[in-house]
């Protein structure tokens, strides 16, 4: 009987050394390699999203996010403004991430990068962690000017991967708002020469499919040219409405959509005019493809940029077409390769010039076609992020102004640009700050890690006796 006493105390001391174990690795797995966090504000919107309402446009059927609790959203496409029901609009929680802590480890070689989504800690209280954007490193000076960042005077480029989860739907032809509402009061896309017209051998302007027949003369335009003027300013759906006090013109711009030849030997140009510069890419239906630039306004001959081939377009075969300016850069891509950009020796911002002048005029868009019979399919306009600058609140690193970092600062900055509080406005900072430390920074032991994945995006409140929560597994995605 003491035999088997001796080997049940054994058996218990056993699995306490195992409960014991596993409670010290998973203790430690969340120390040093991984911590799951929750999103708690909007500031990173549409990245990341905090407590907020999931919303189906009335008009056009496009489906968007708005902070929560709200009275009444704007549809970020076709701009109808929607009340919420009375009762309001469910709240979904904010999104569940995981955090990558052991990059830090190895900071040196492994830190952040520029681009990067970051969890840190809030300078002003220790035990609040904040996620935003990572853009200035250590020794770098920071400047925002017309809502791009510039570091040590030059502009500095979003990679493609940060680029793509940064655009954000101007109008999407795919969403037309129903002939009876508010929104659609006139088509998206006009004539060039005649608004009031389809213009020339167009036709299908306020349809999904709009198309182009036309054989020799000359090449005949549309162009984008909203019945709203907010279509070409820094407008939030999750915010519900432009950034206040005056929402700025946002110029980085680009037009996406699917083109298919049926018949013809002629080409499509794509058009952007922004502020004295005018830059066009032409595709010929035998596959060569042109980047020009010129003066706006000027007779001049364009100036040939670069040039290029590929496959010819084929009858019935529709090709992804995607010509923007960003950060810039002009580039064109089809089929989601790029073929033509400028570079810093054909393009690169007068910084002088945009401290005084900022955006200025909204960017001009156009599509103009000769020679041929084609559809375009998915016609999509989209916009960059825009920093914005708020006087009396901003107070470092806006134009004119910019900001110096130290050896071992830091500089973040939300997606949600006009609801952020971030390295352009603090003003706080907690006692568990050296006395040297400087509002606006991050310093490098701050840093948690680098955000990696959203493994539960925000959770919607599932009617019944019971309230339980339903995760939306179609958000699940790696944070860019």
């Amino acid at each position: 009987a003491a035999h088997m006493g001796r080997g049940r105390a054994g058996e218990v001391l056993e699995t306490v050394q195992t409960v014991l174990t596993a409670l010290i690795l998973a203790f430690t797995f969340r120390a040093f390699f991984v911590e799951a966090f929750i999103i708690p504000t909007g500031s990173m919107a549409a990245t990341l999203l905090g407590a907020h309402s999931t919303w189906t446009c009335p008009a056009c059927g496009w489906e968007y996010d708005v902070t929560w609790p709200a009275d009444d959203t704007l549809c970020p496409n076709c701009h109808l403004r929607s009340p919420l029901p009375e009762d309001g609009a469910q709240r979904k929680a904010g999104d569940r991430i995981l955090v990558h802590k052991w990059p830090m480890m190895f900071s040196r070689w492994l830190g952040p990068r520029r681009w990067d989504v970051i969890v840190f800690r809030n300078p002003a209280e220790p035990d609040e962690n904040y996620i935003k954007r990572l853009v200035g490193l250590p020794n770098e000076t920071i400047e925002i000017i017309d809502g791009d960042v510039f570091i040590d005077g030059q502009i500095a480029r979003k990679p493609h991967r940060a680029q793509e989860v940064l655009w954000s739907v101007v109008f999407d032809q795919n969403h037309l708002p129903y002939a009876d509402a508010a929104s659609a009061m006139t088509p998206h896309w006009v004539g060039d020469d005649n608004p009031a017209e389809n213009g020339d051998g167009w036709a299908g302007l306020s349809s999904r499919v709009i198309t182009y027949r036309g054989r020799g003369g000359n090449p005949h335009a549309i162009r984008f040219a909203p019945y709203d003027p907010r279509y070409f300013q820094d407008v939030s759906a999750y915010n519900r409405g432009p950034s206040r006090p005056v929402a700025p013109f946002v110029n980085d711009l680009r037009i996406v959509g699917e083109l298919s030849l049926i018949d013809g030997a002629g080409g499509v140009r794509f058009e952007l005019e922004r502020g004295e510069r005018r830059f066009v890419v032409e595709l010929d239906v035998n596959g060569s493809a042109s980047l020009f630039m010129g003066e706006t306004g000027s007779r001049a001959p364009l100036q040939l940029v670069h040039a290029t081939r590929i496959a010819a377009l084929s009858p019935g075969l529709p090709r992804r077409v995607e010509f923007g300016h960003v950060d810039y850069r002009v580039y064109f891509r089809v089929d989601g390769r790029e073929l033509l950009a400028t570079n810093d020796e054909d393009y690169t911002p007068d910084i002088d010039v945009l401290r005084e002048s900022g955006g200025g005029q909204p960017a001009v868009l156009r599509i103009a076609a000769m020679d041929l019979d084609l559809e375009l399919r998915g016609l999509r306009v989209d916009r960059d992020v825009y920093y914005t600058y708020r006087a009396g609140v901003t107070r470092r690193a806006n134009a004119g102004n910019p900001f110096a970092l130290r050896g071992d600062e830091y500089f973040v900055l939300g997606d949600n640009s006009a609801d952020s509080r971030d390295s352009r406005e603090w003003t706080e900072h907690g006692p568990h700050l050296p006395a040297d430390y400087r509002p606006g920074t991050v310093p490098a032991d701050q840093i948690v890690g680098p955000a990696a994945a959203v493994y539960l995006p925000g959770l919607l409140p599932a009617s019944g006796l019971i309230q339980w929560r339903l995760p939306d597994v179609g958000r699940m995605r790696f944070v860019r």
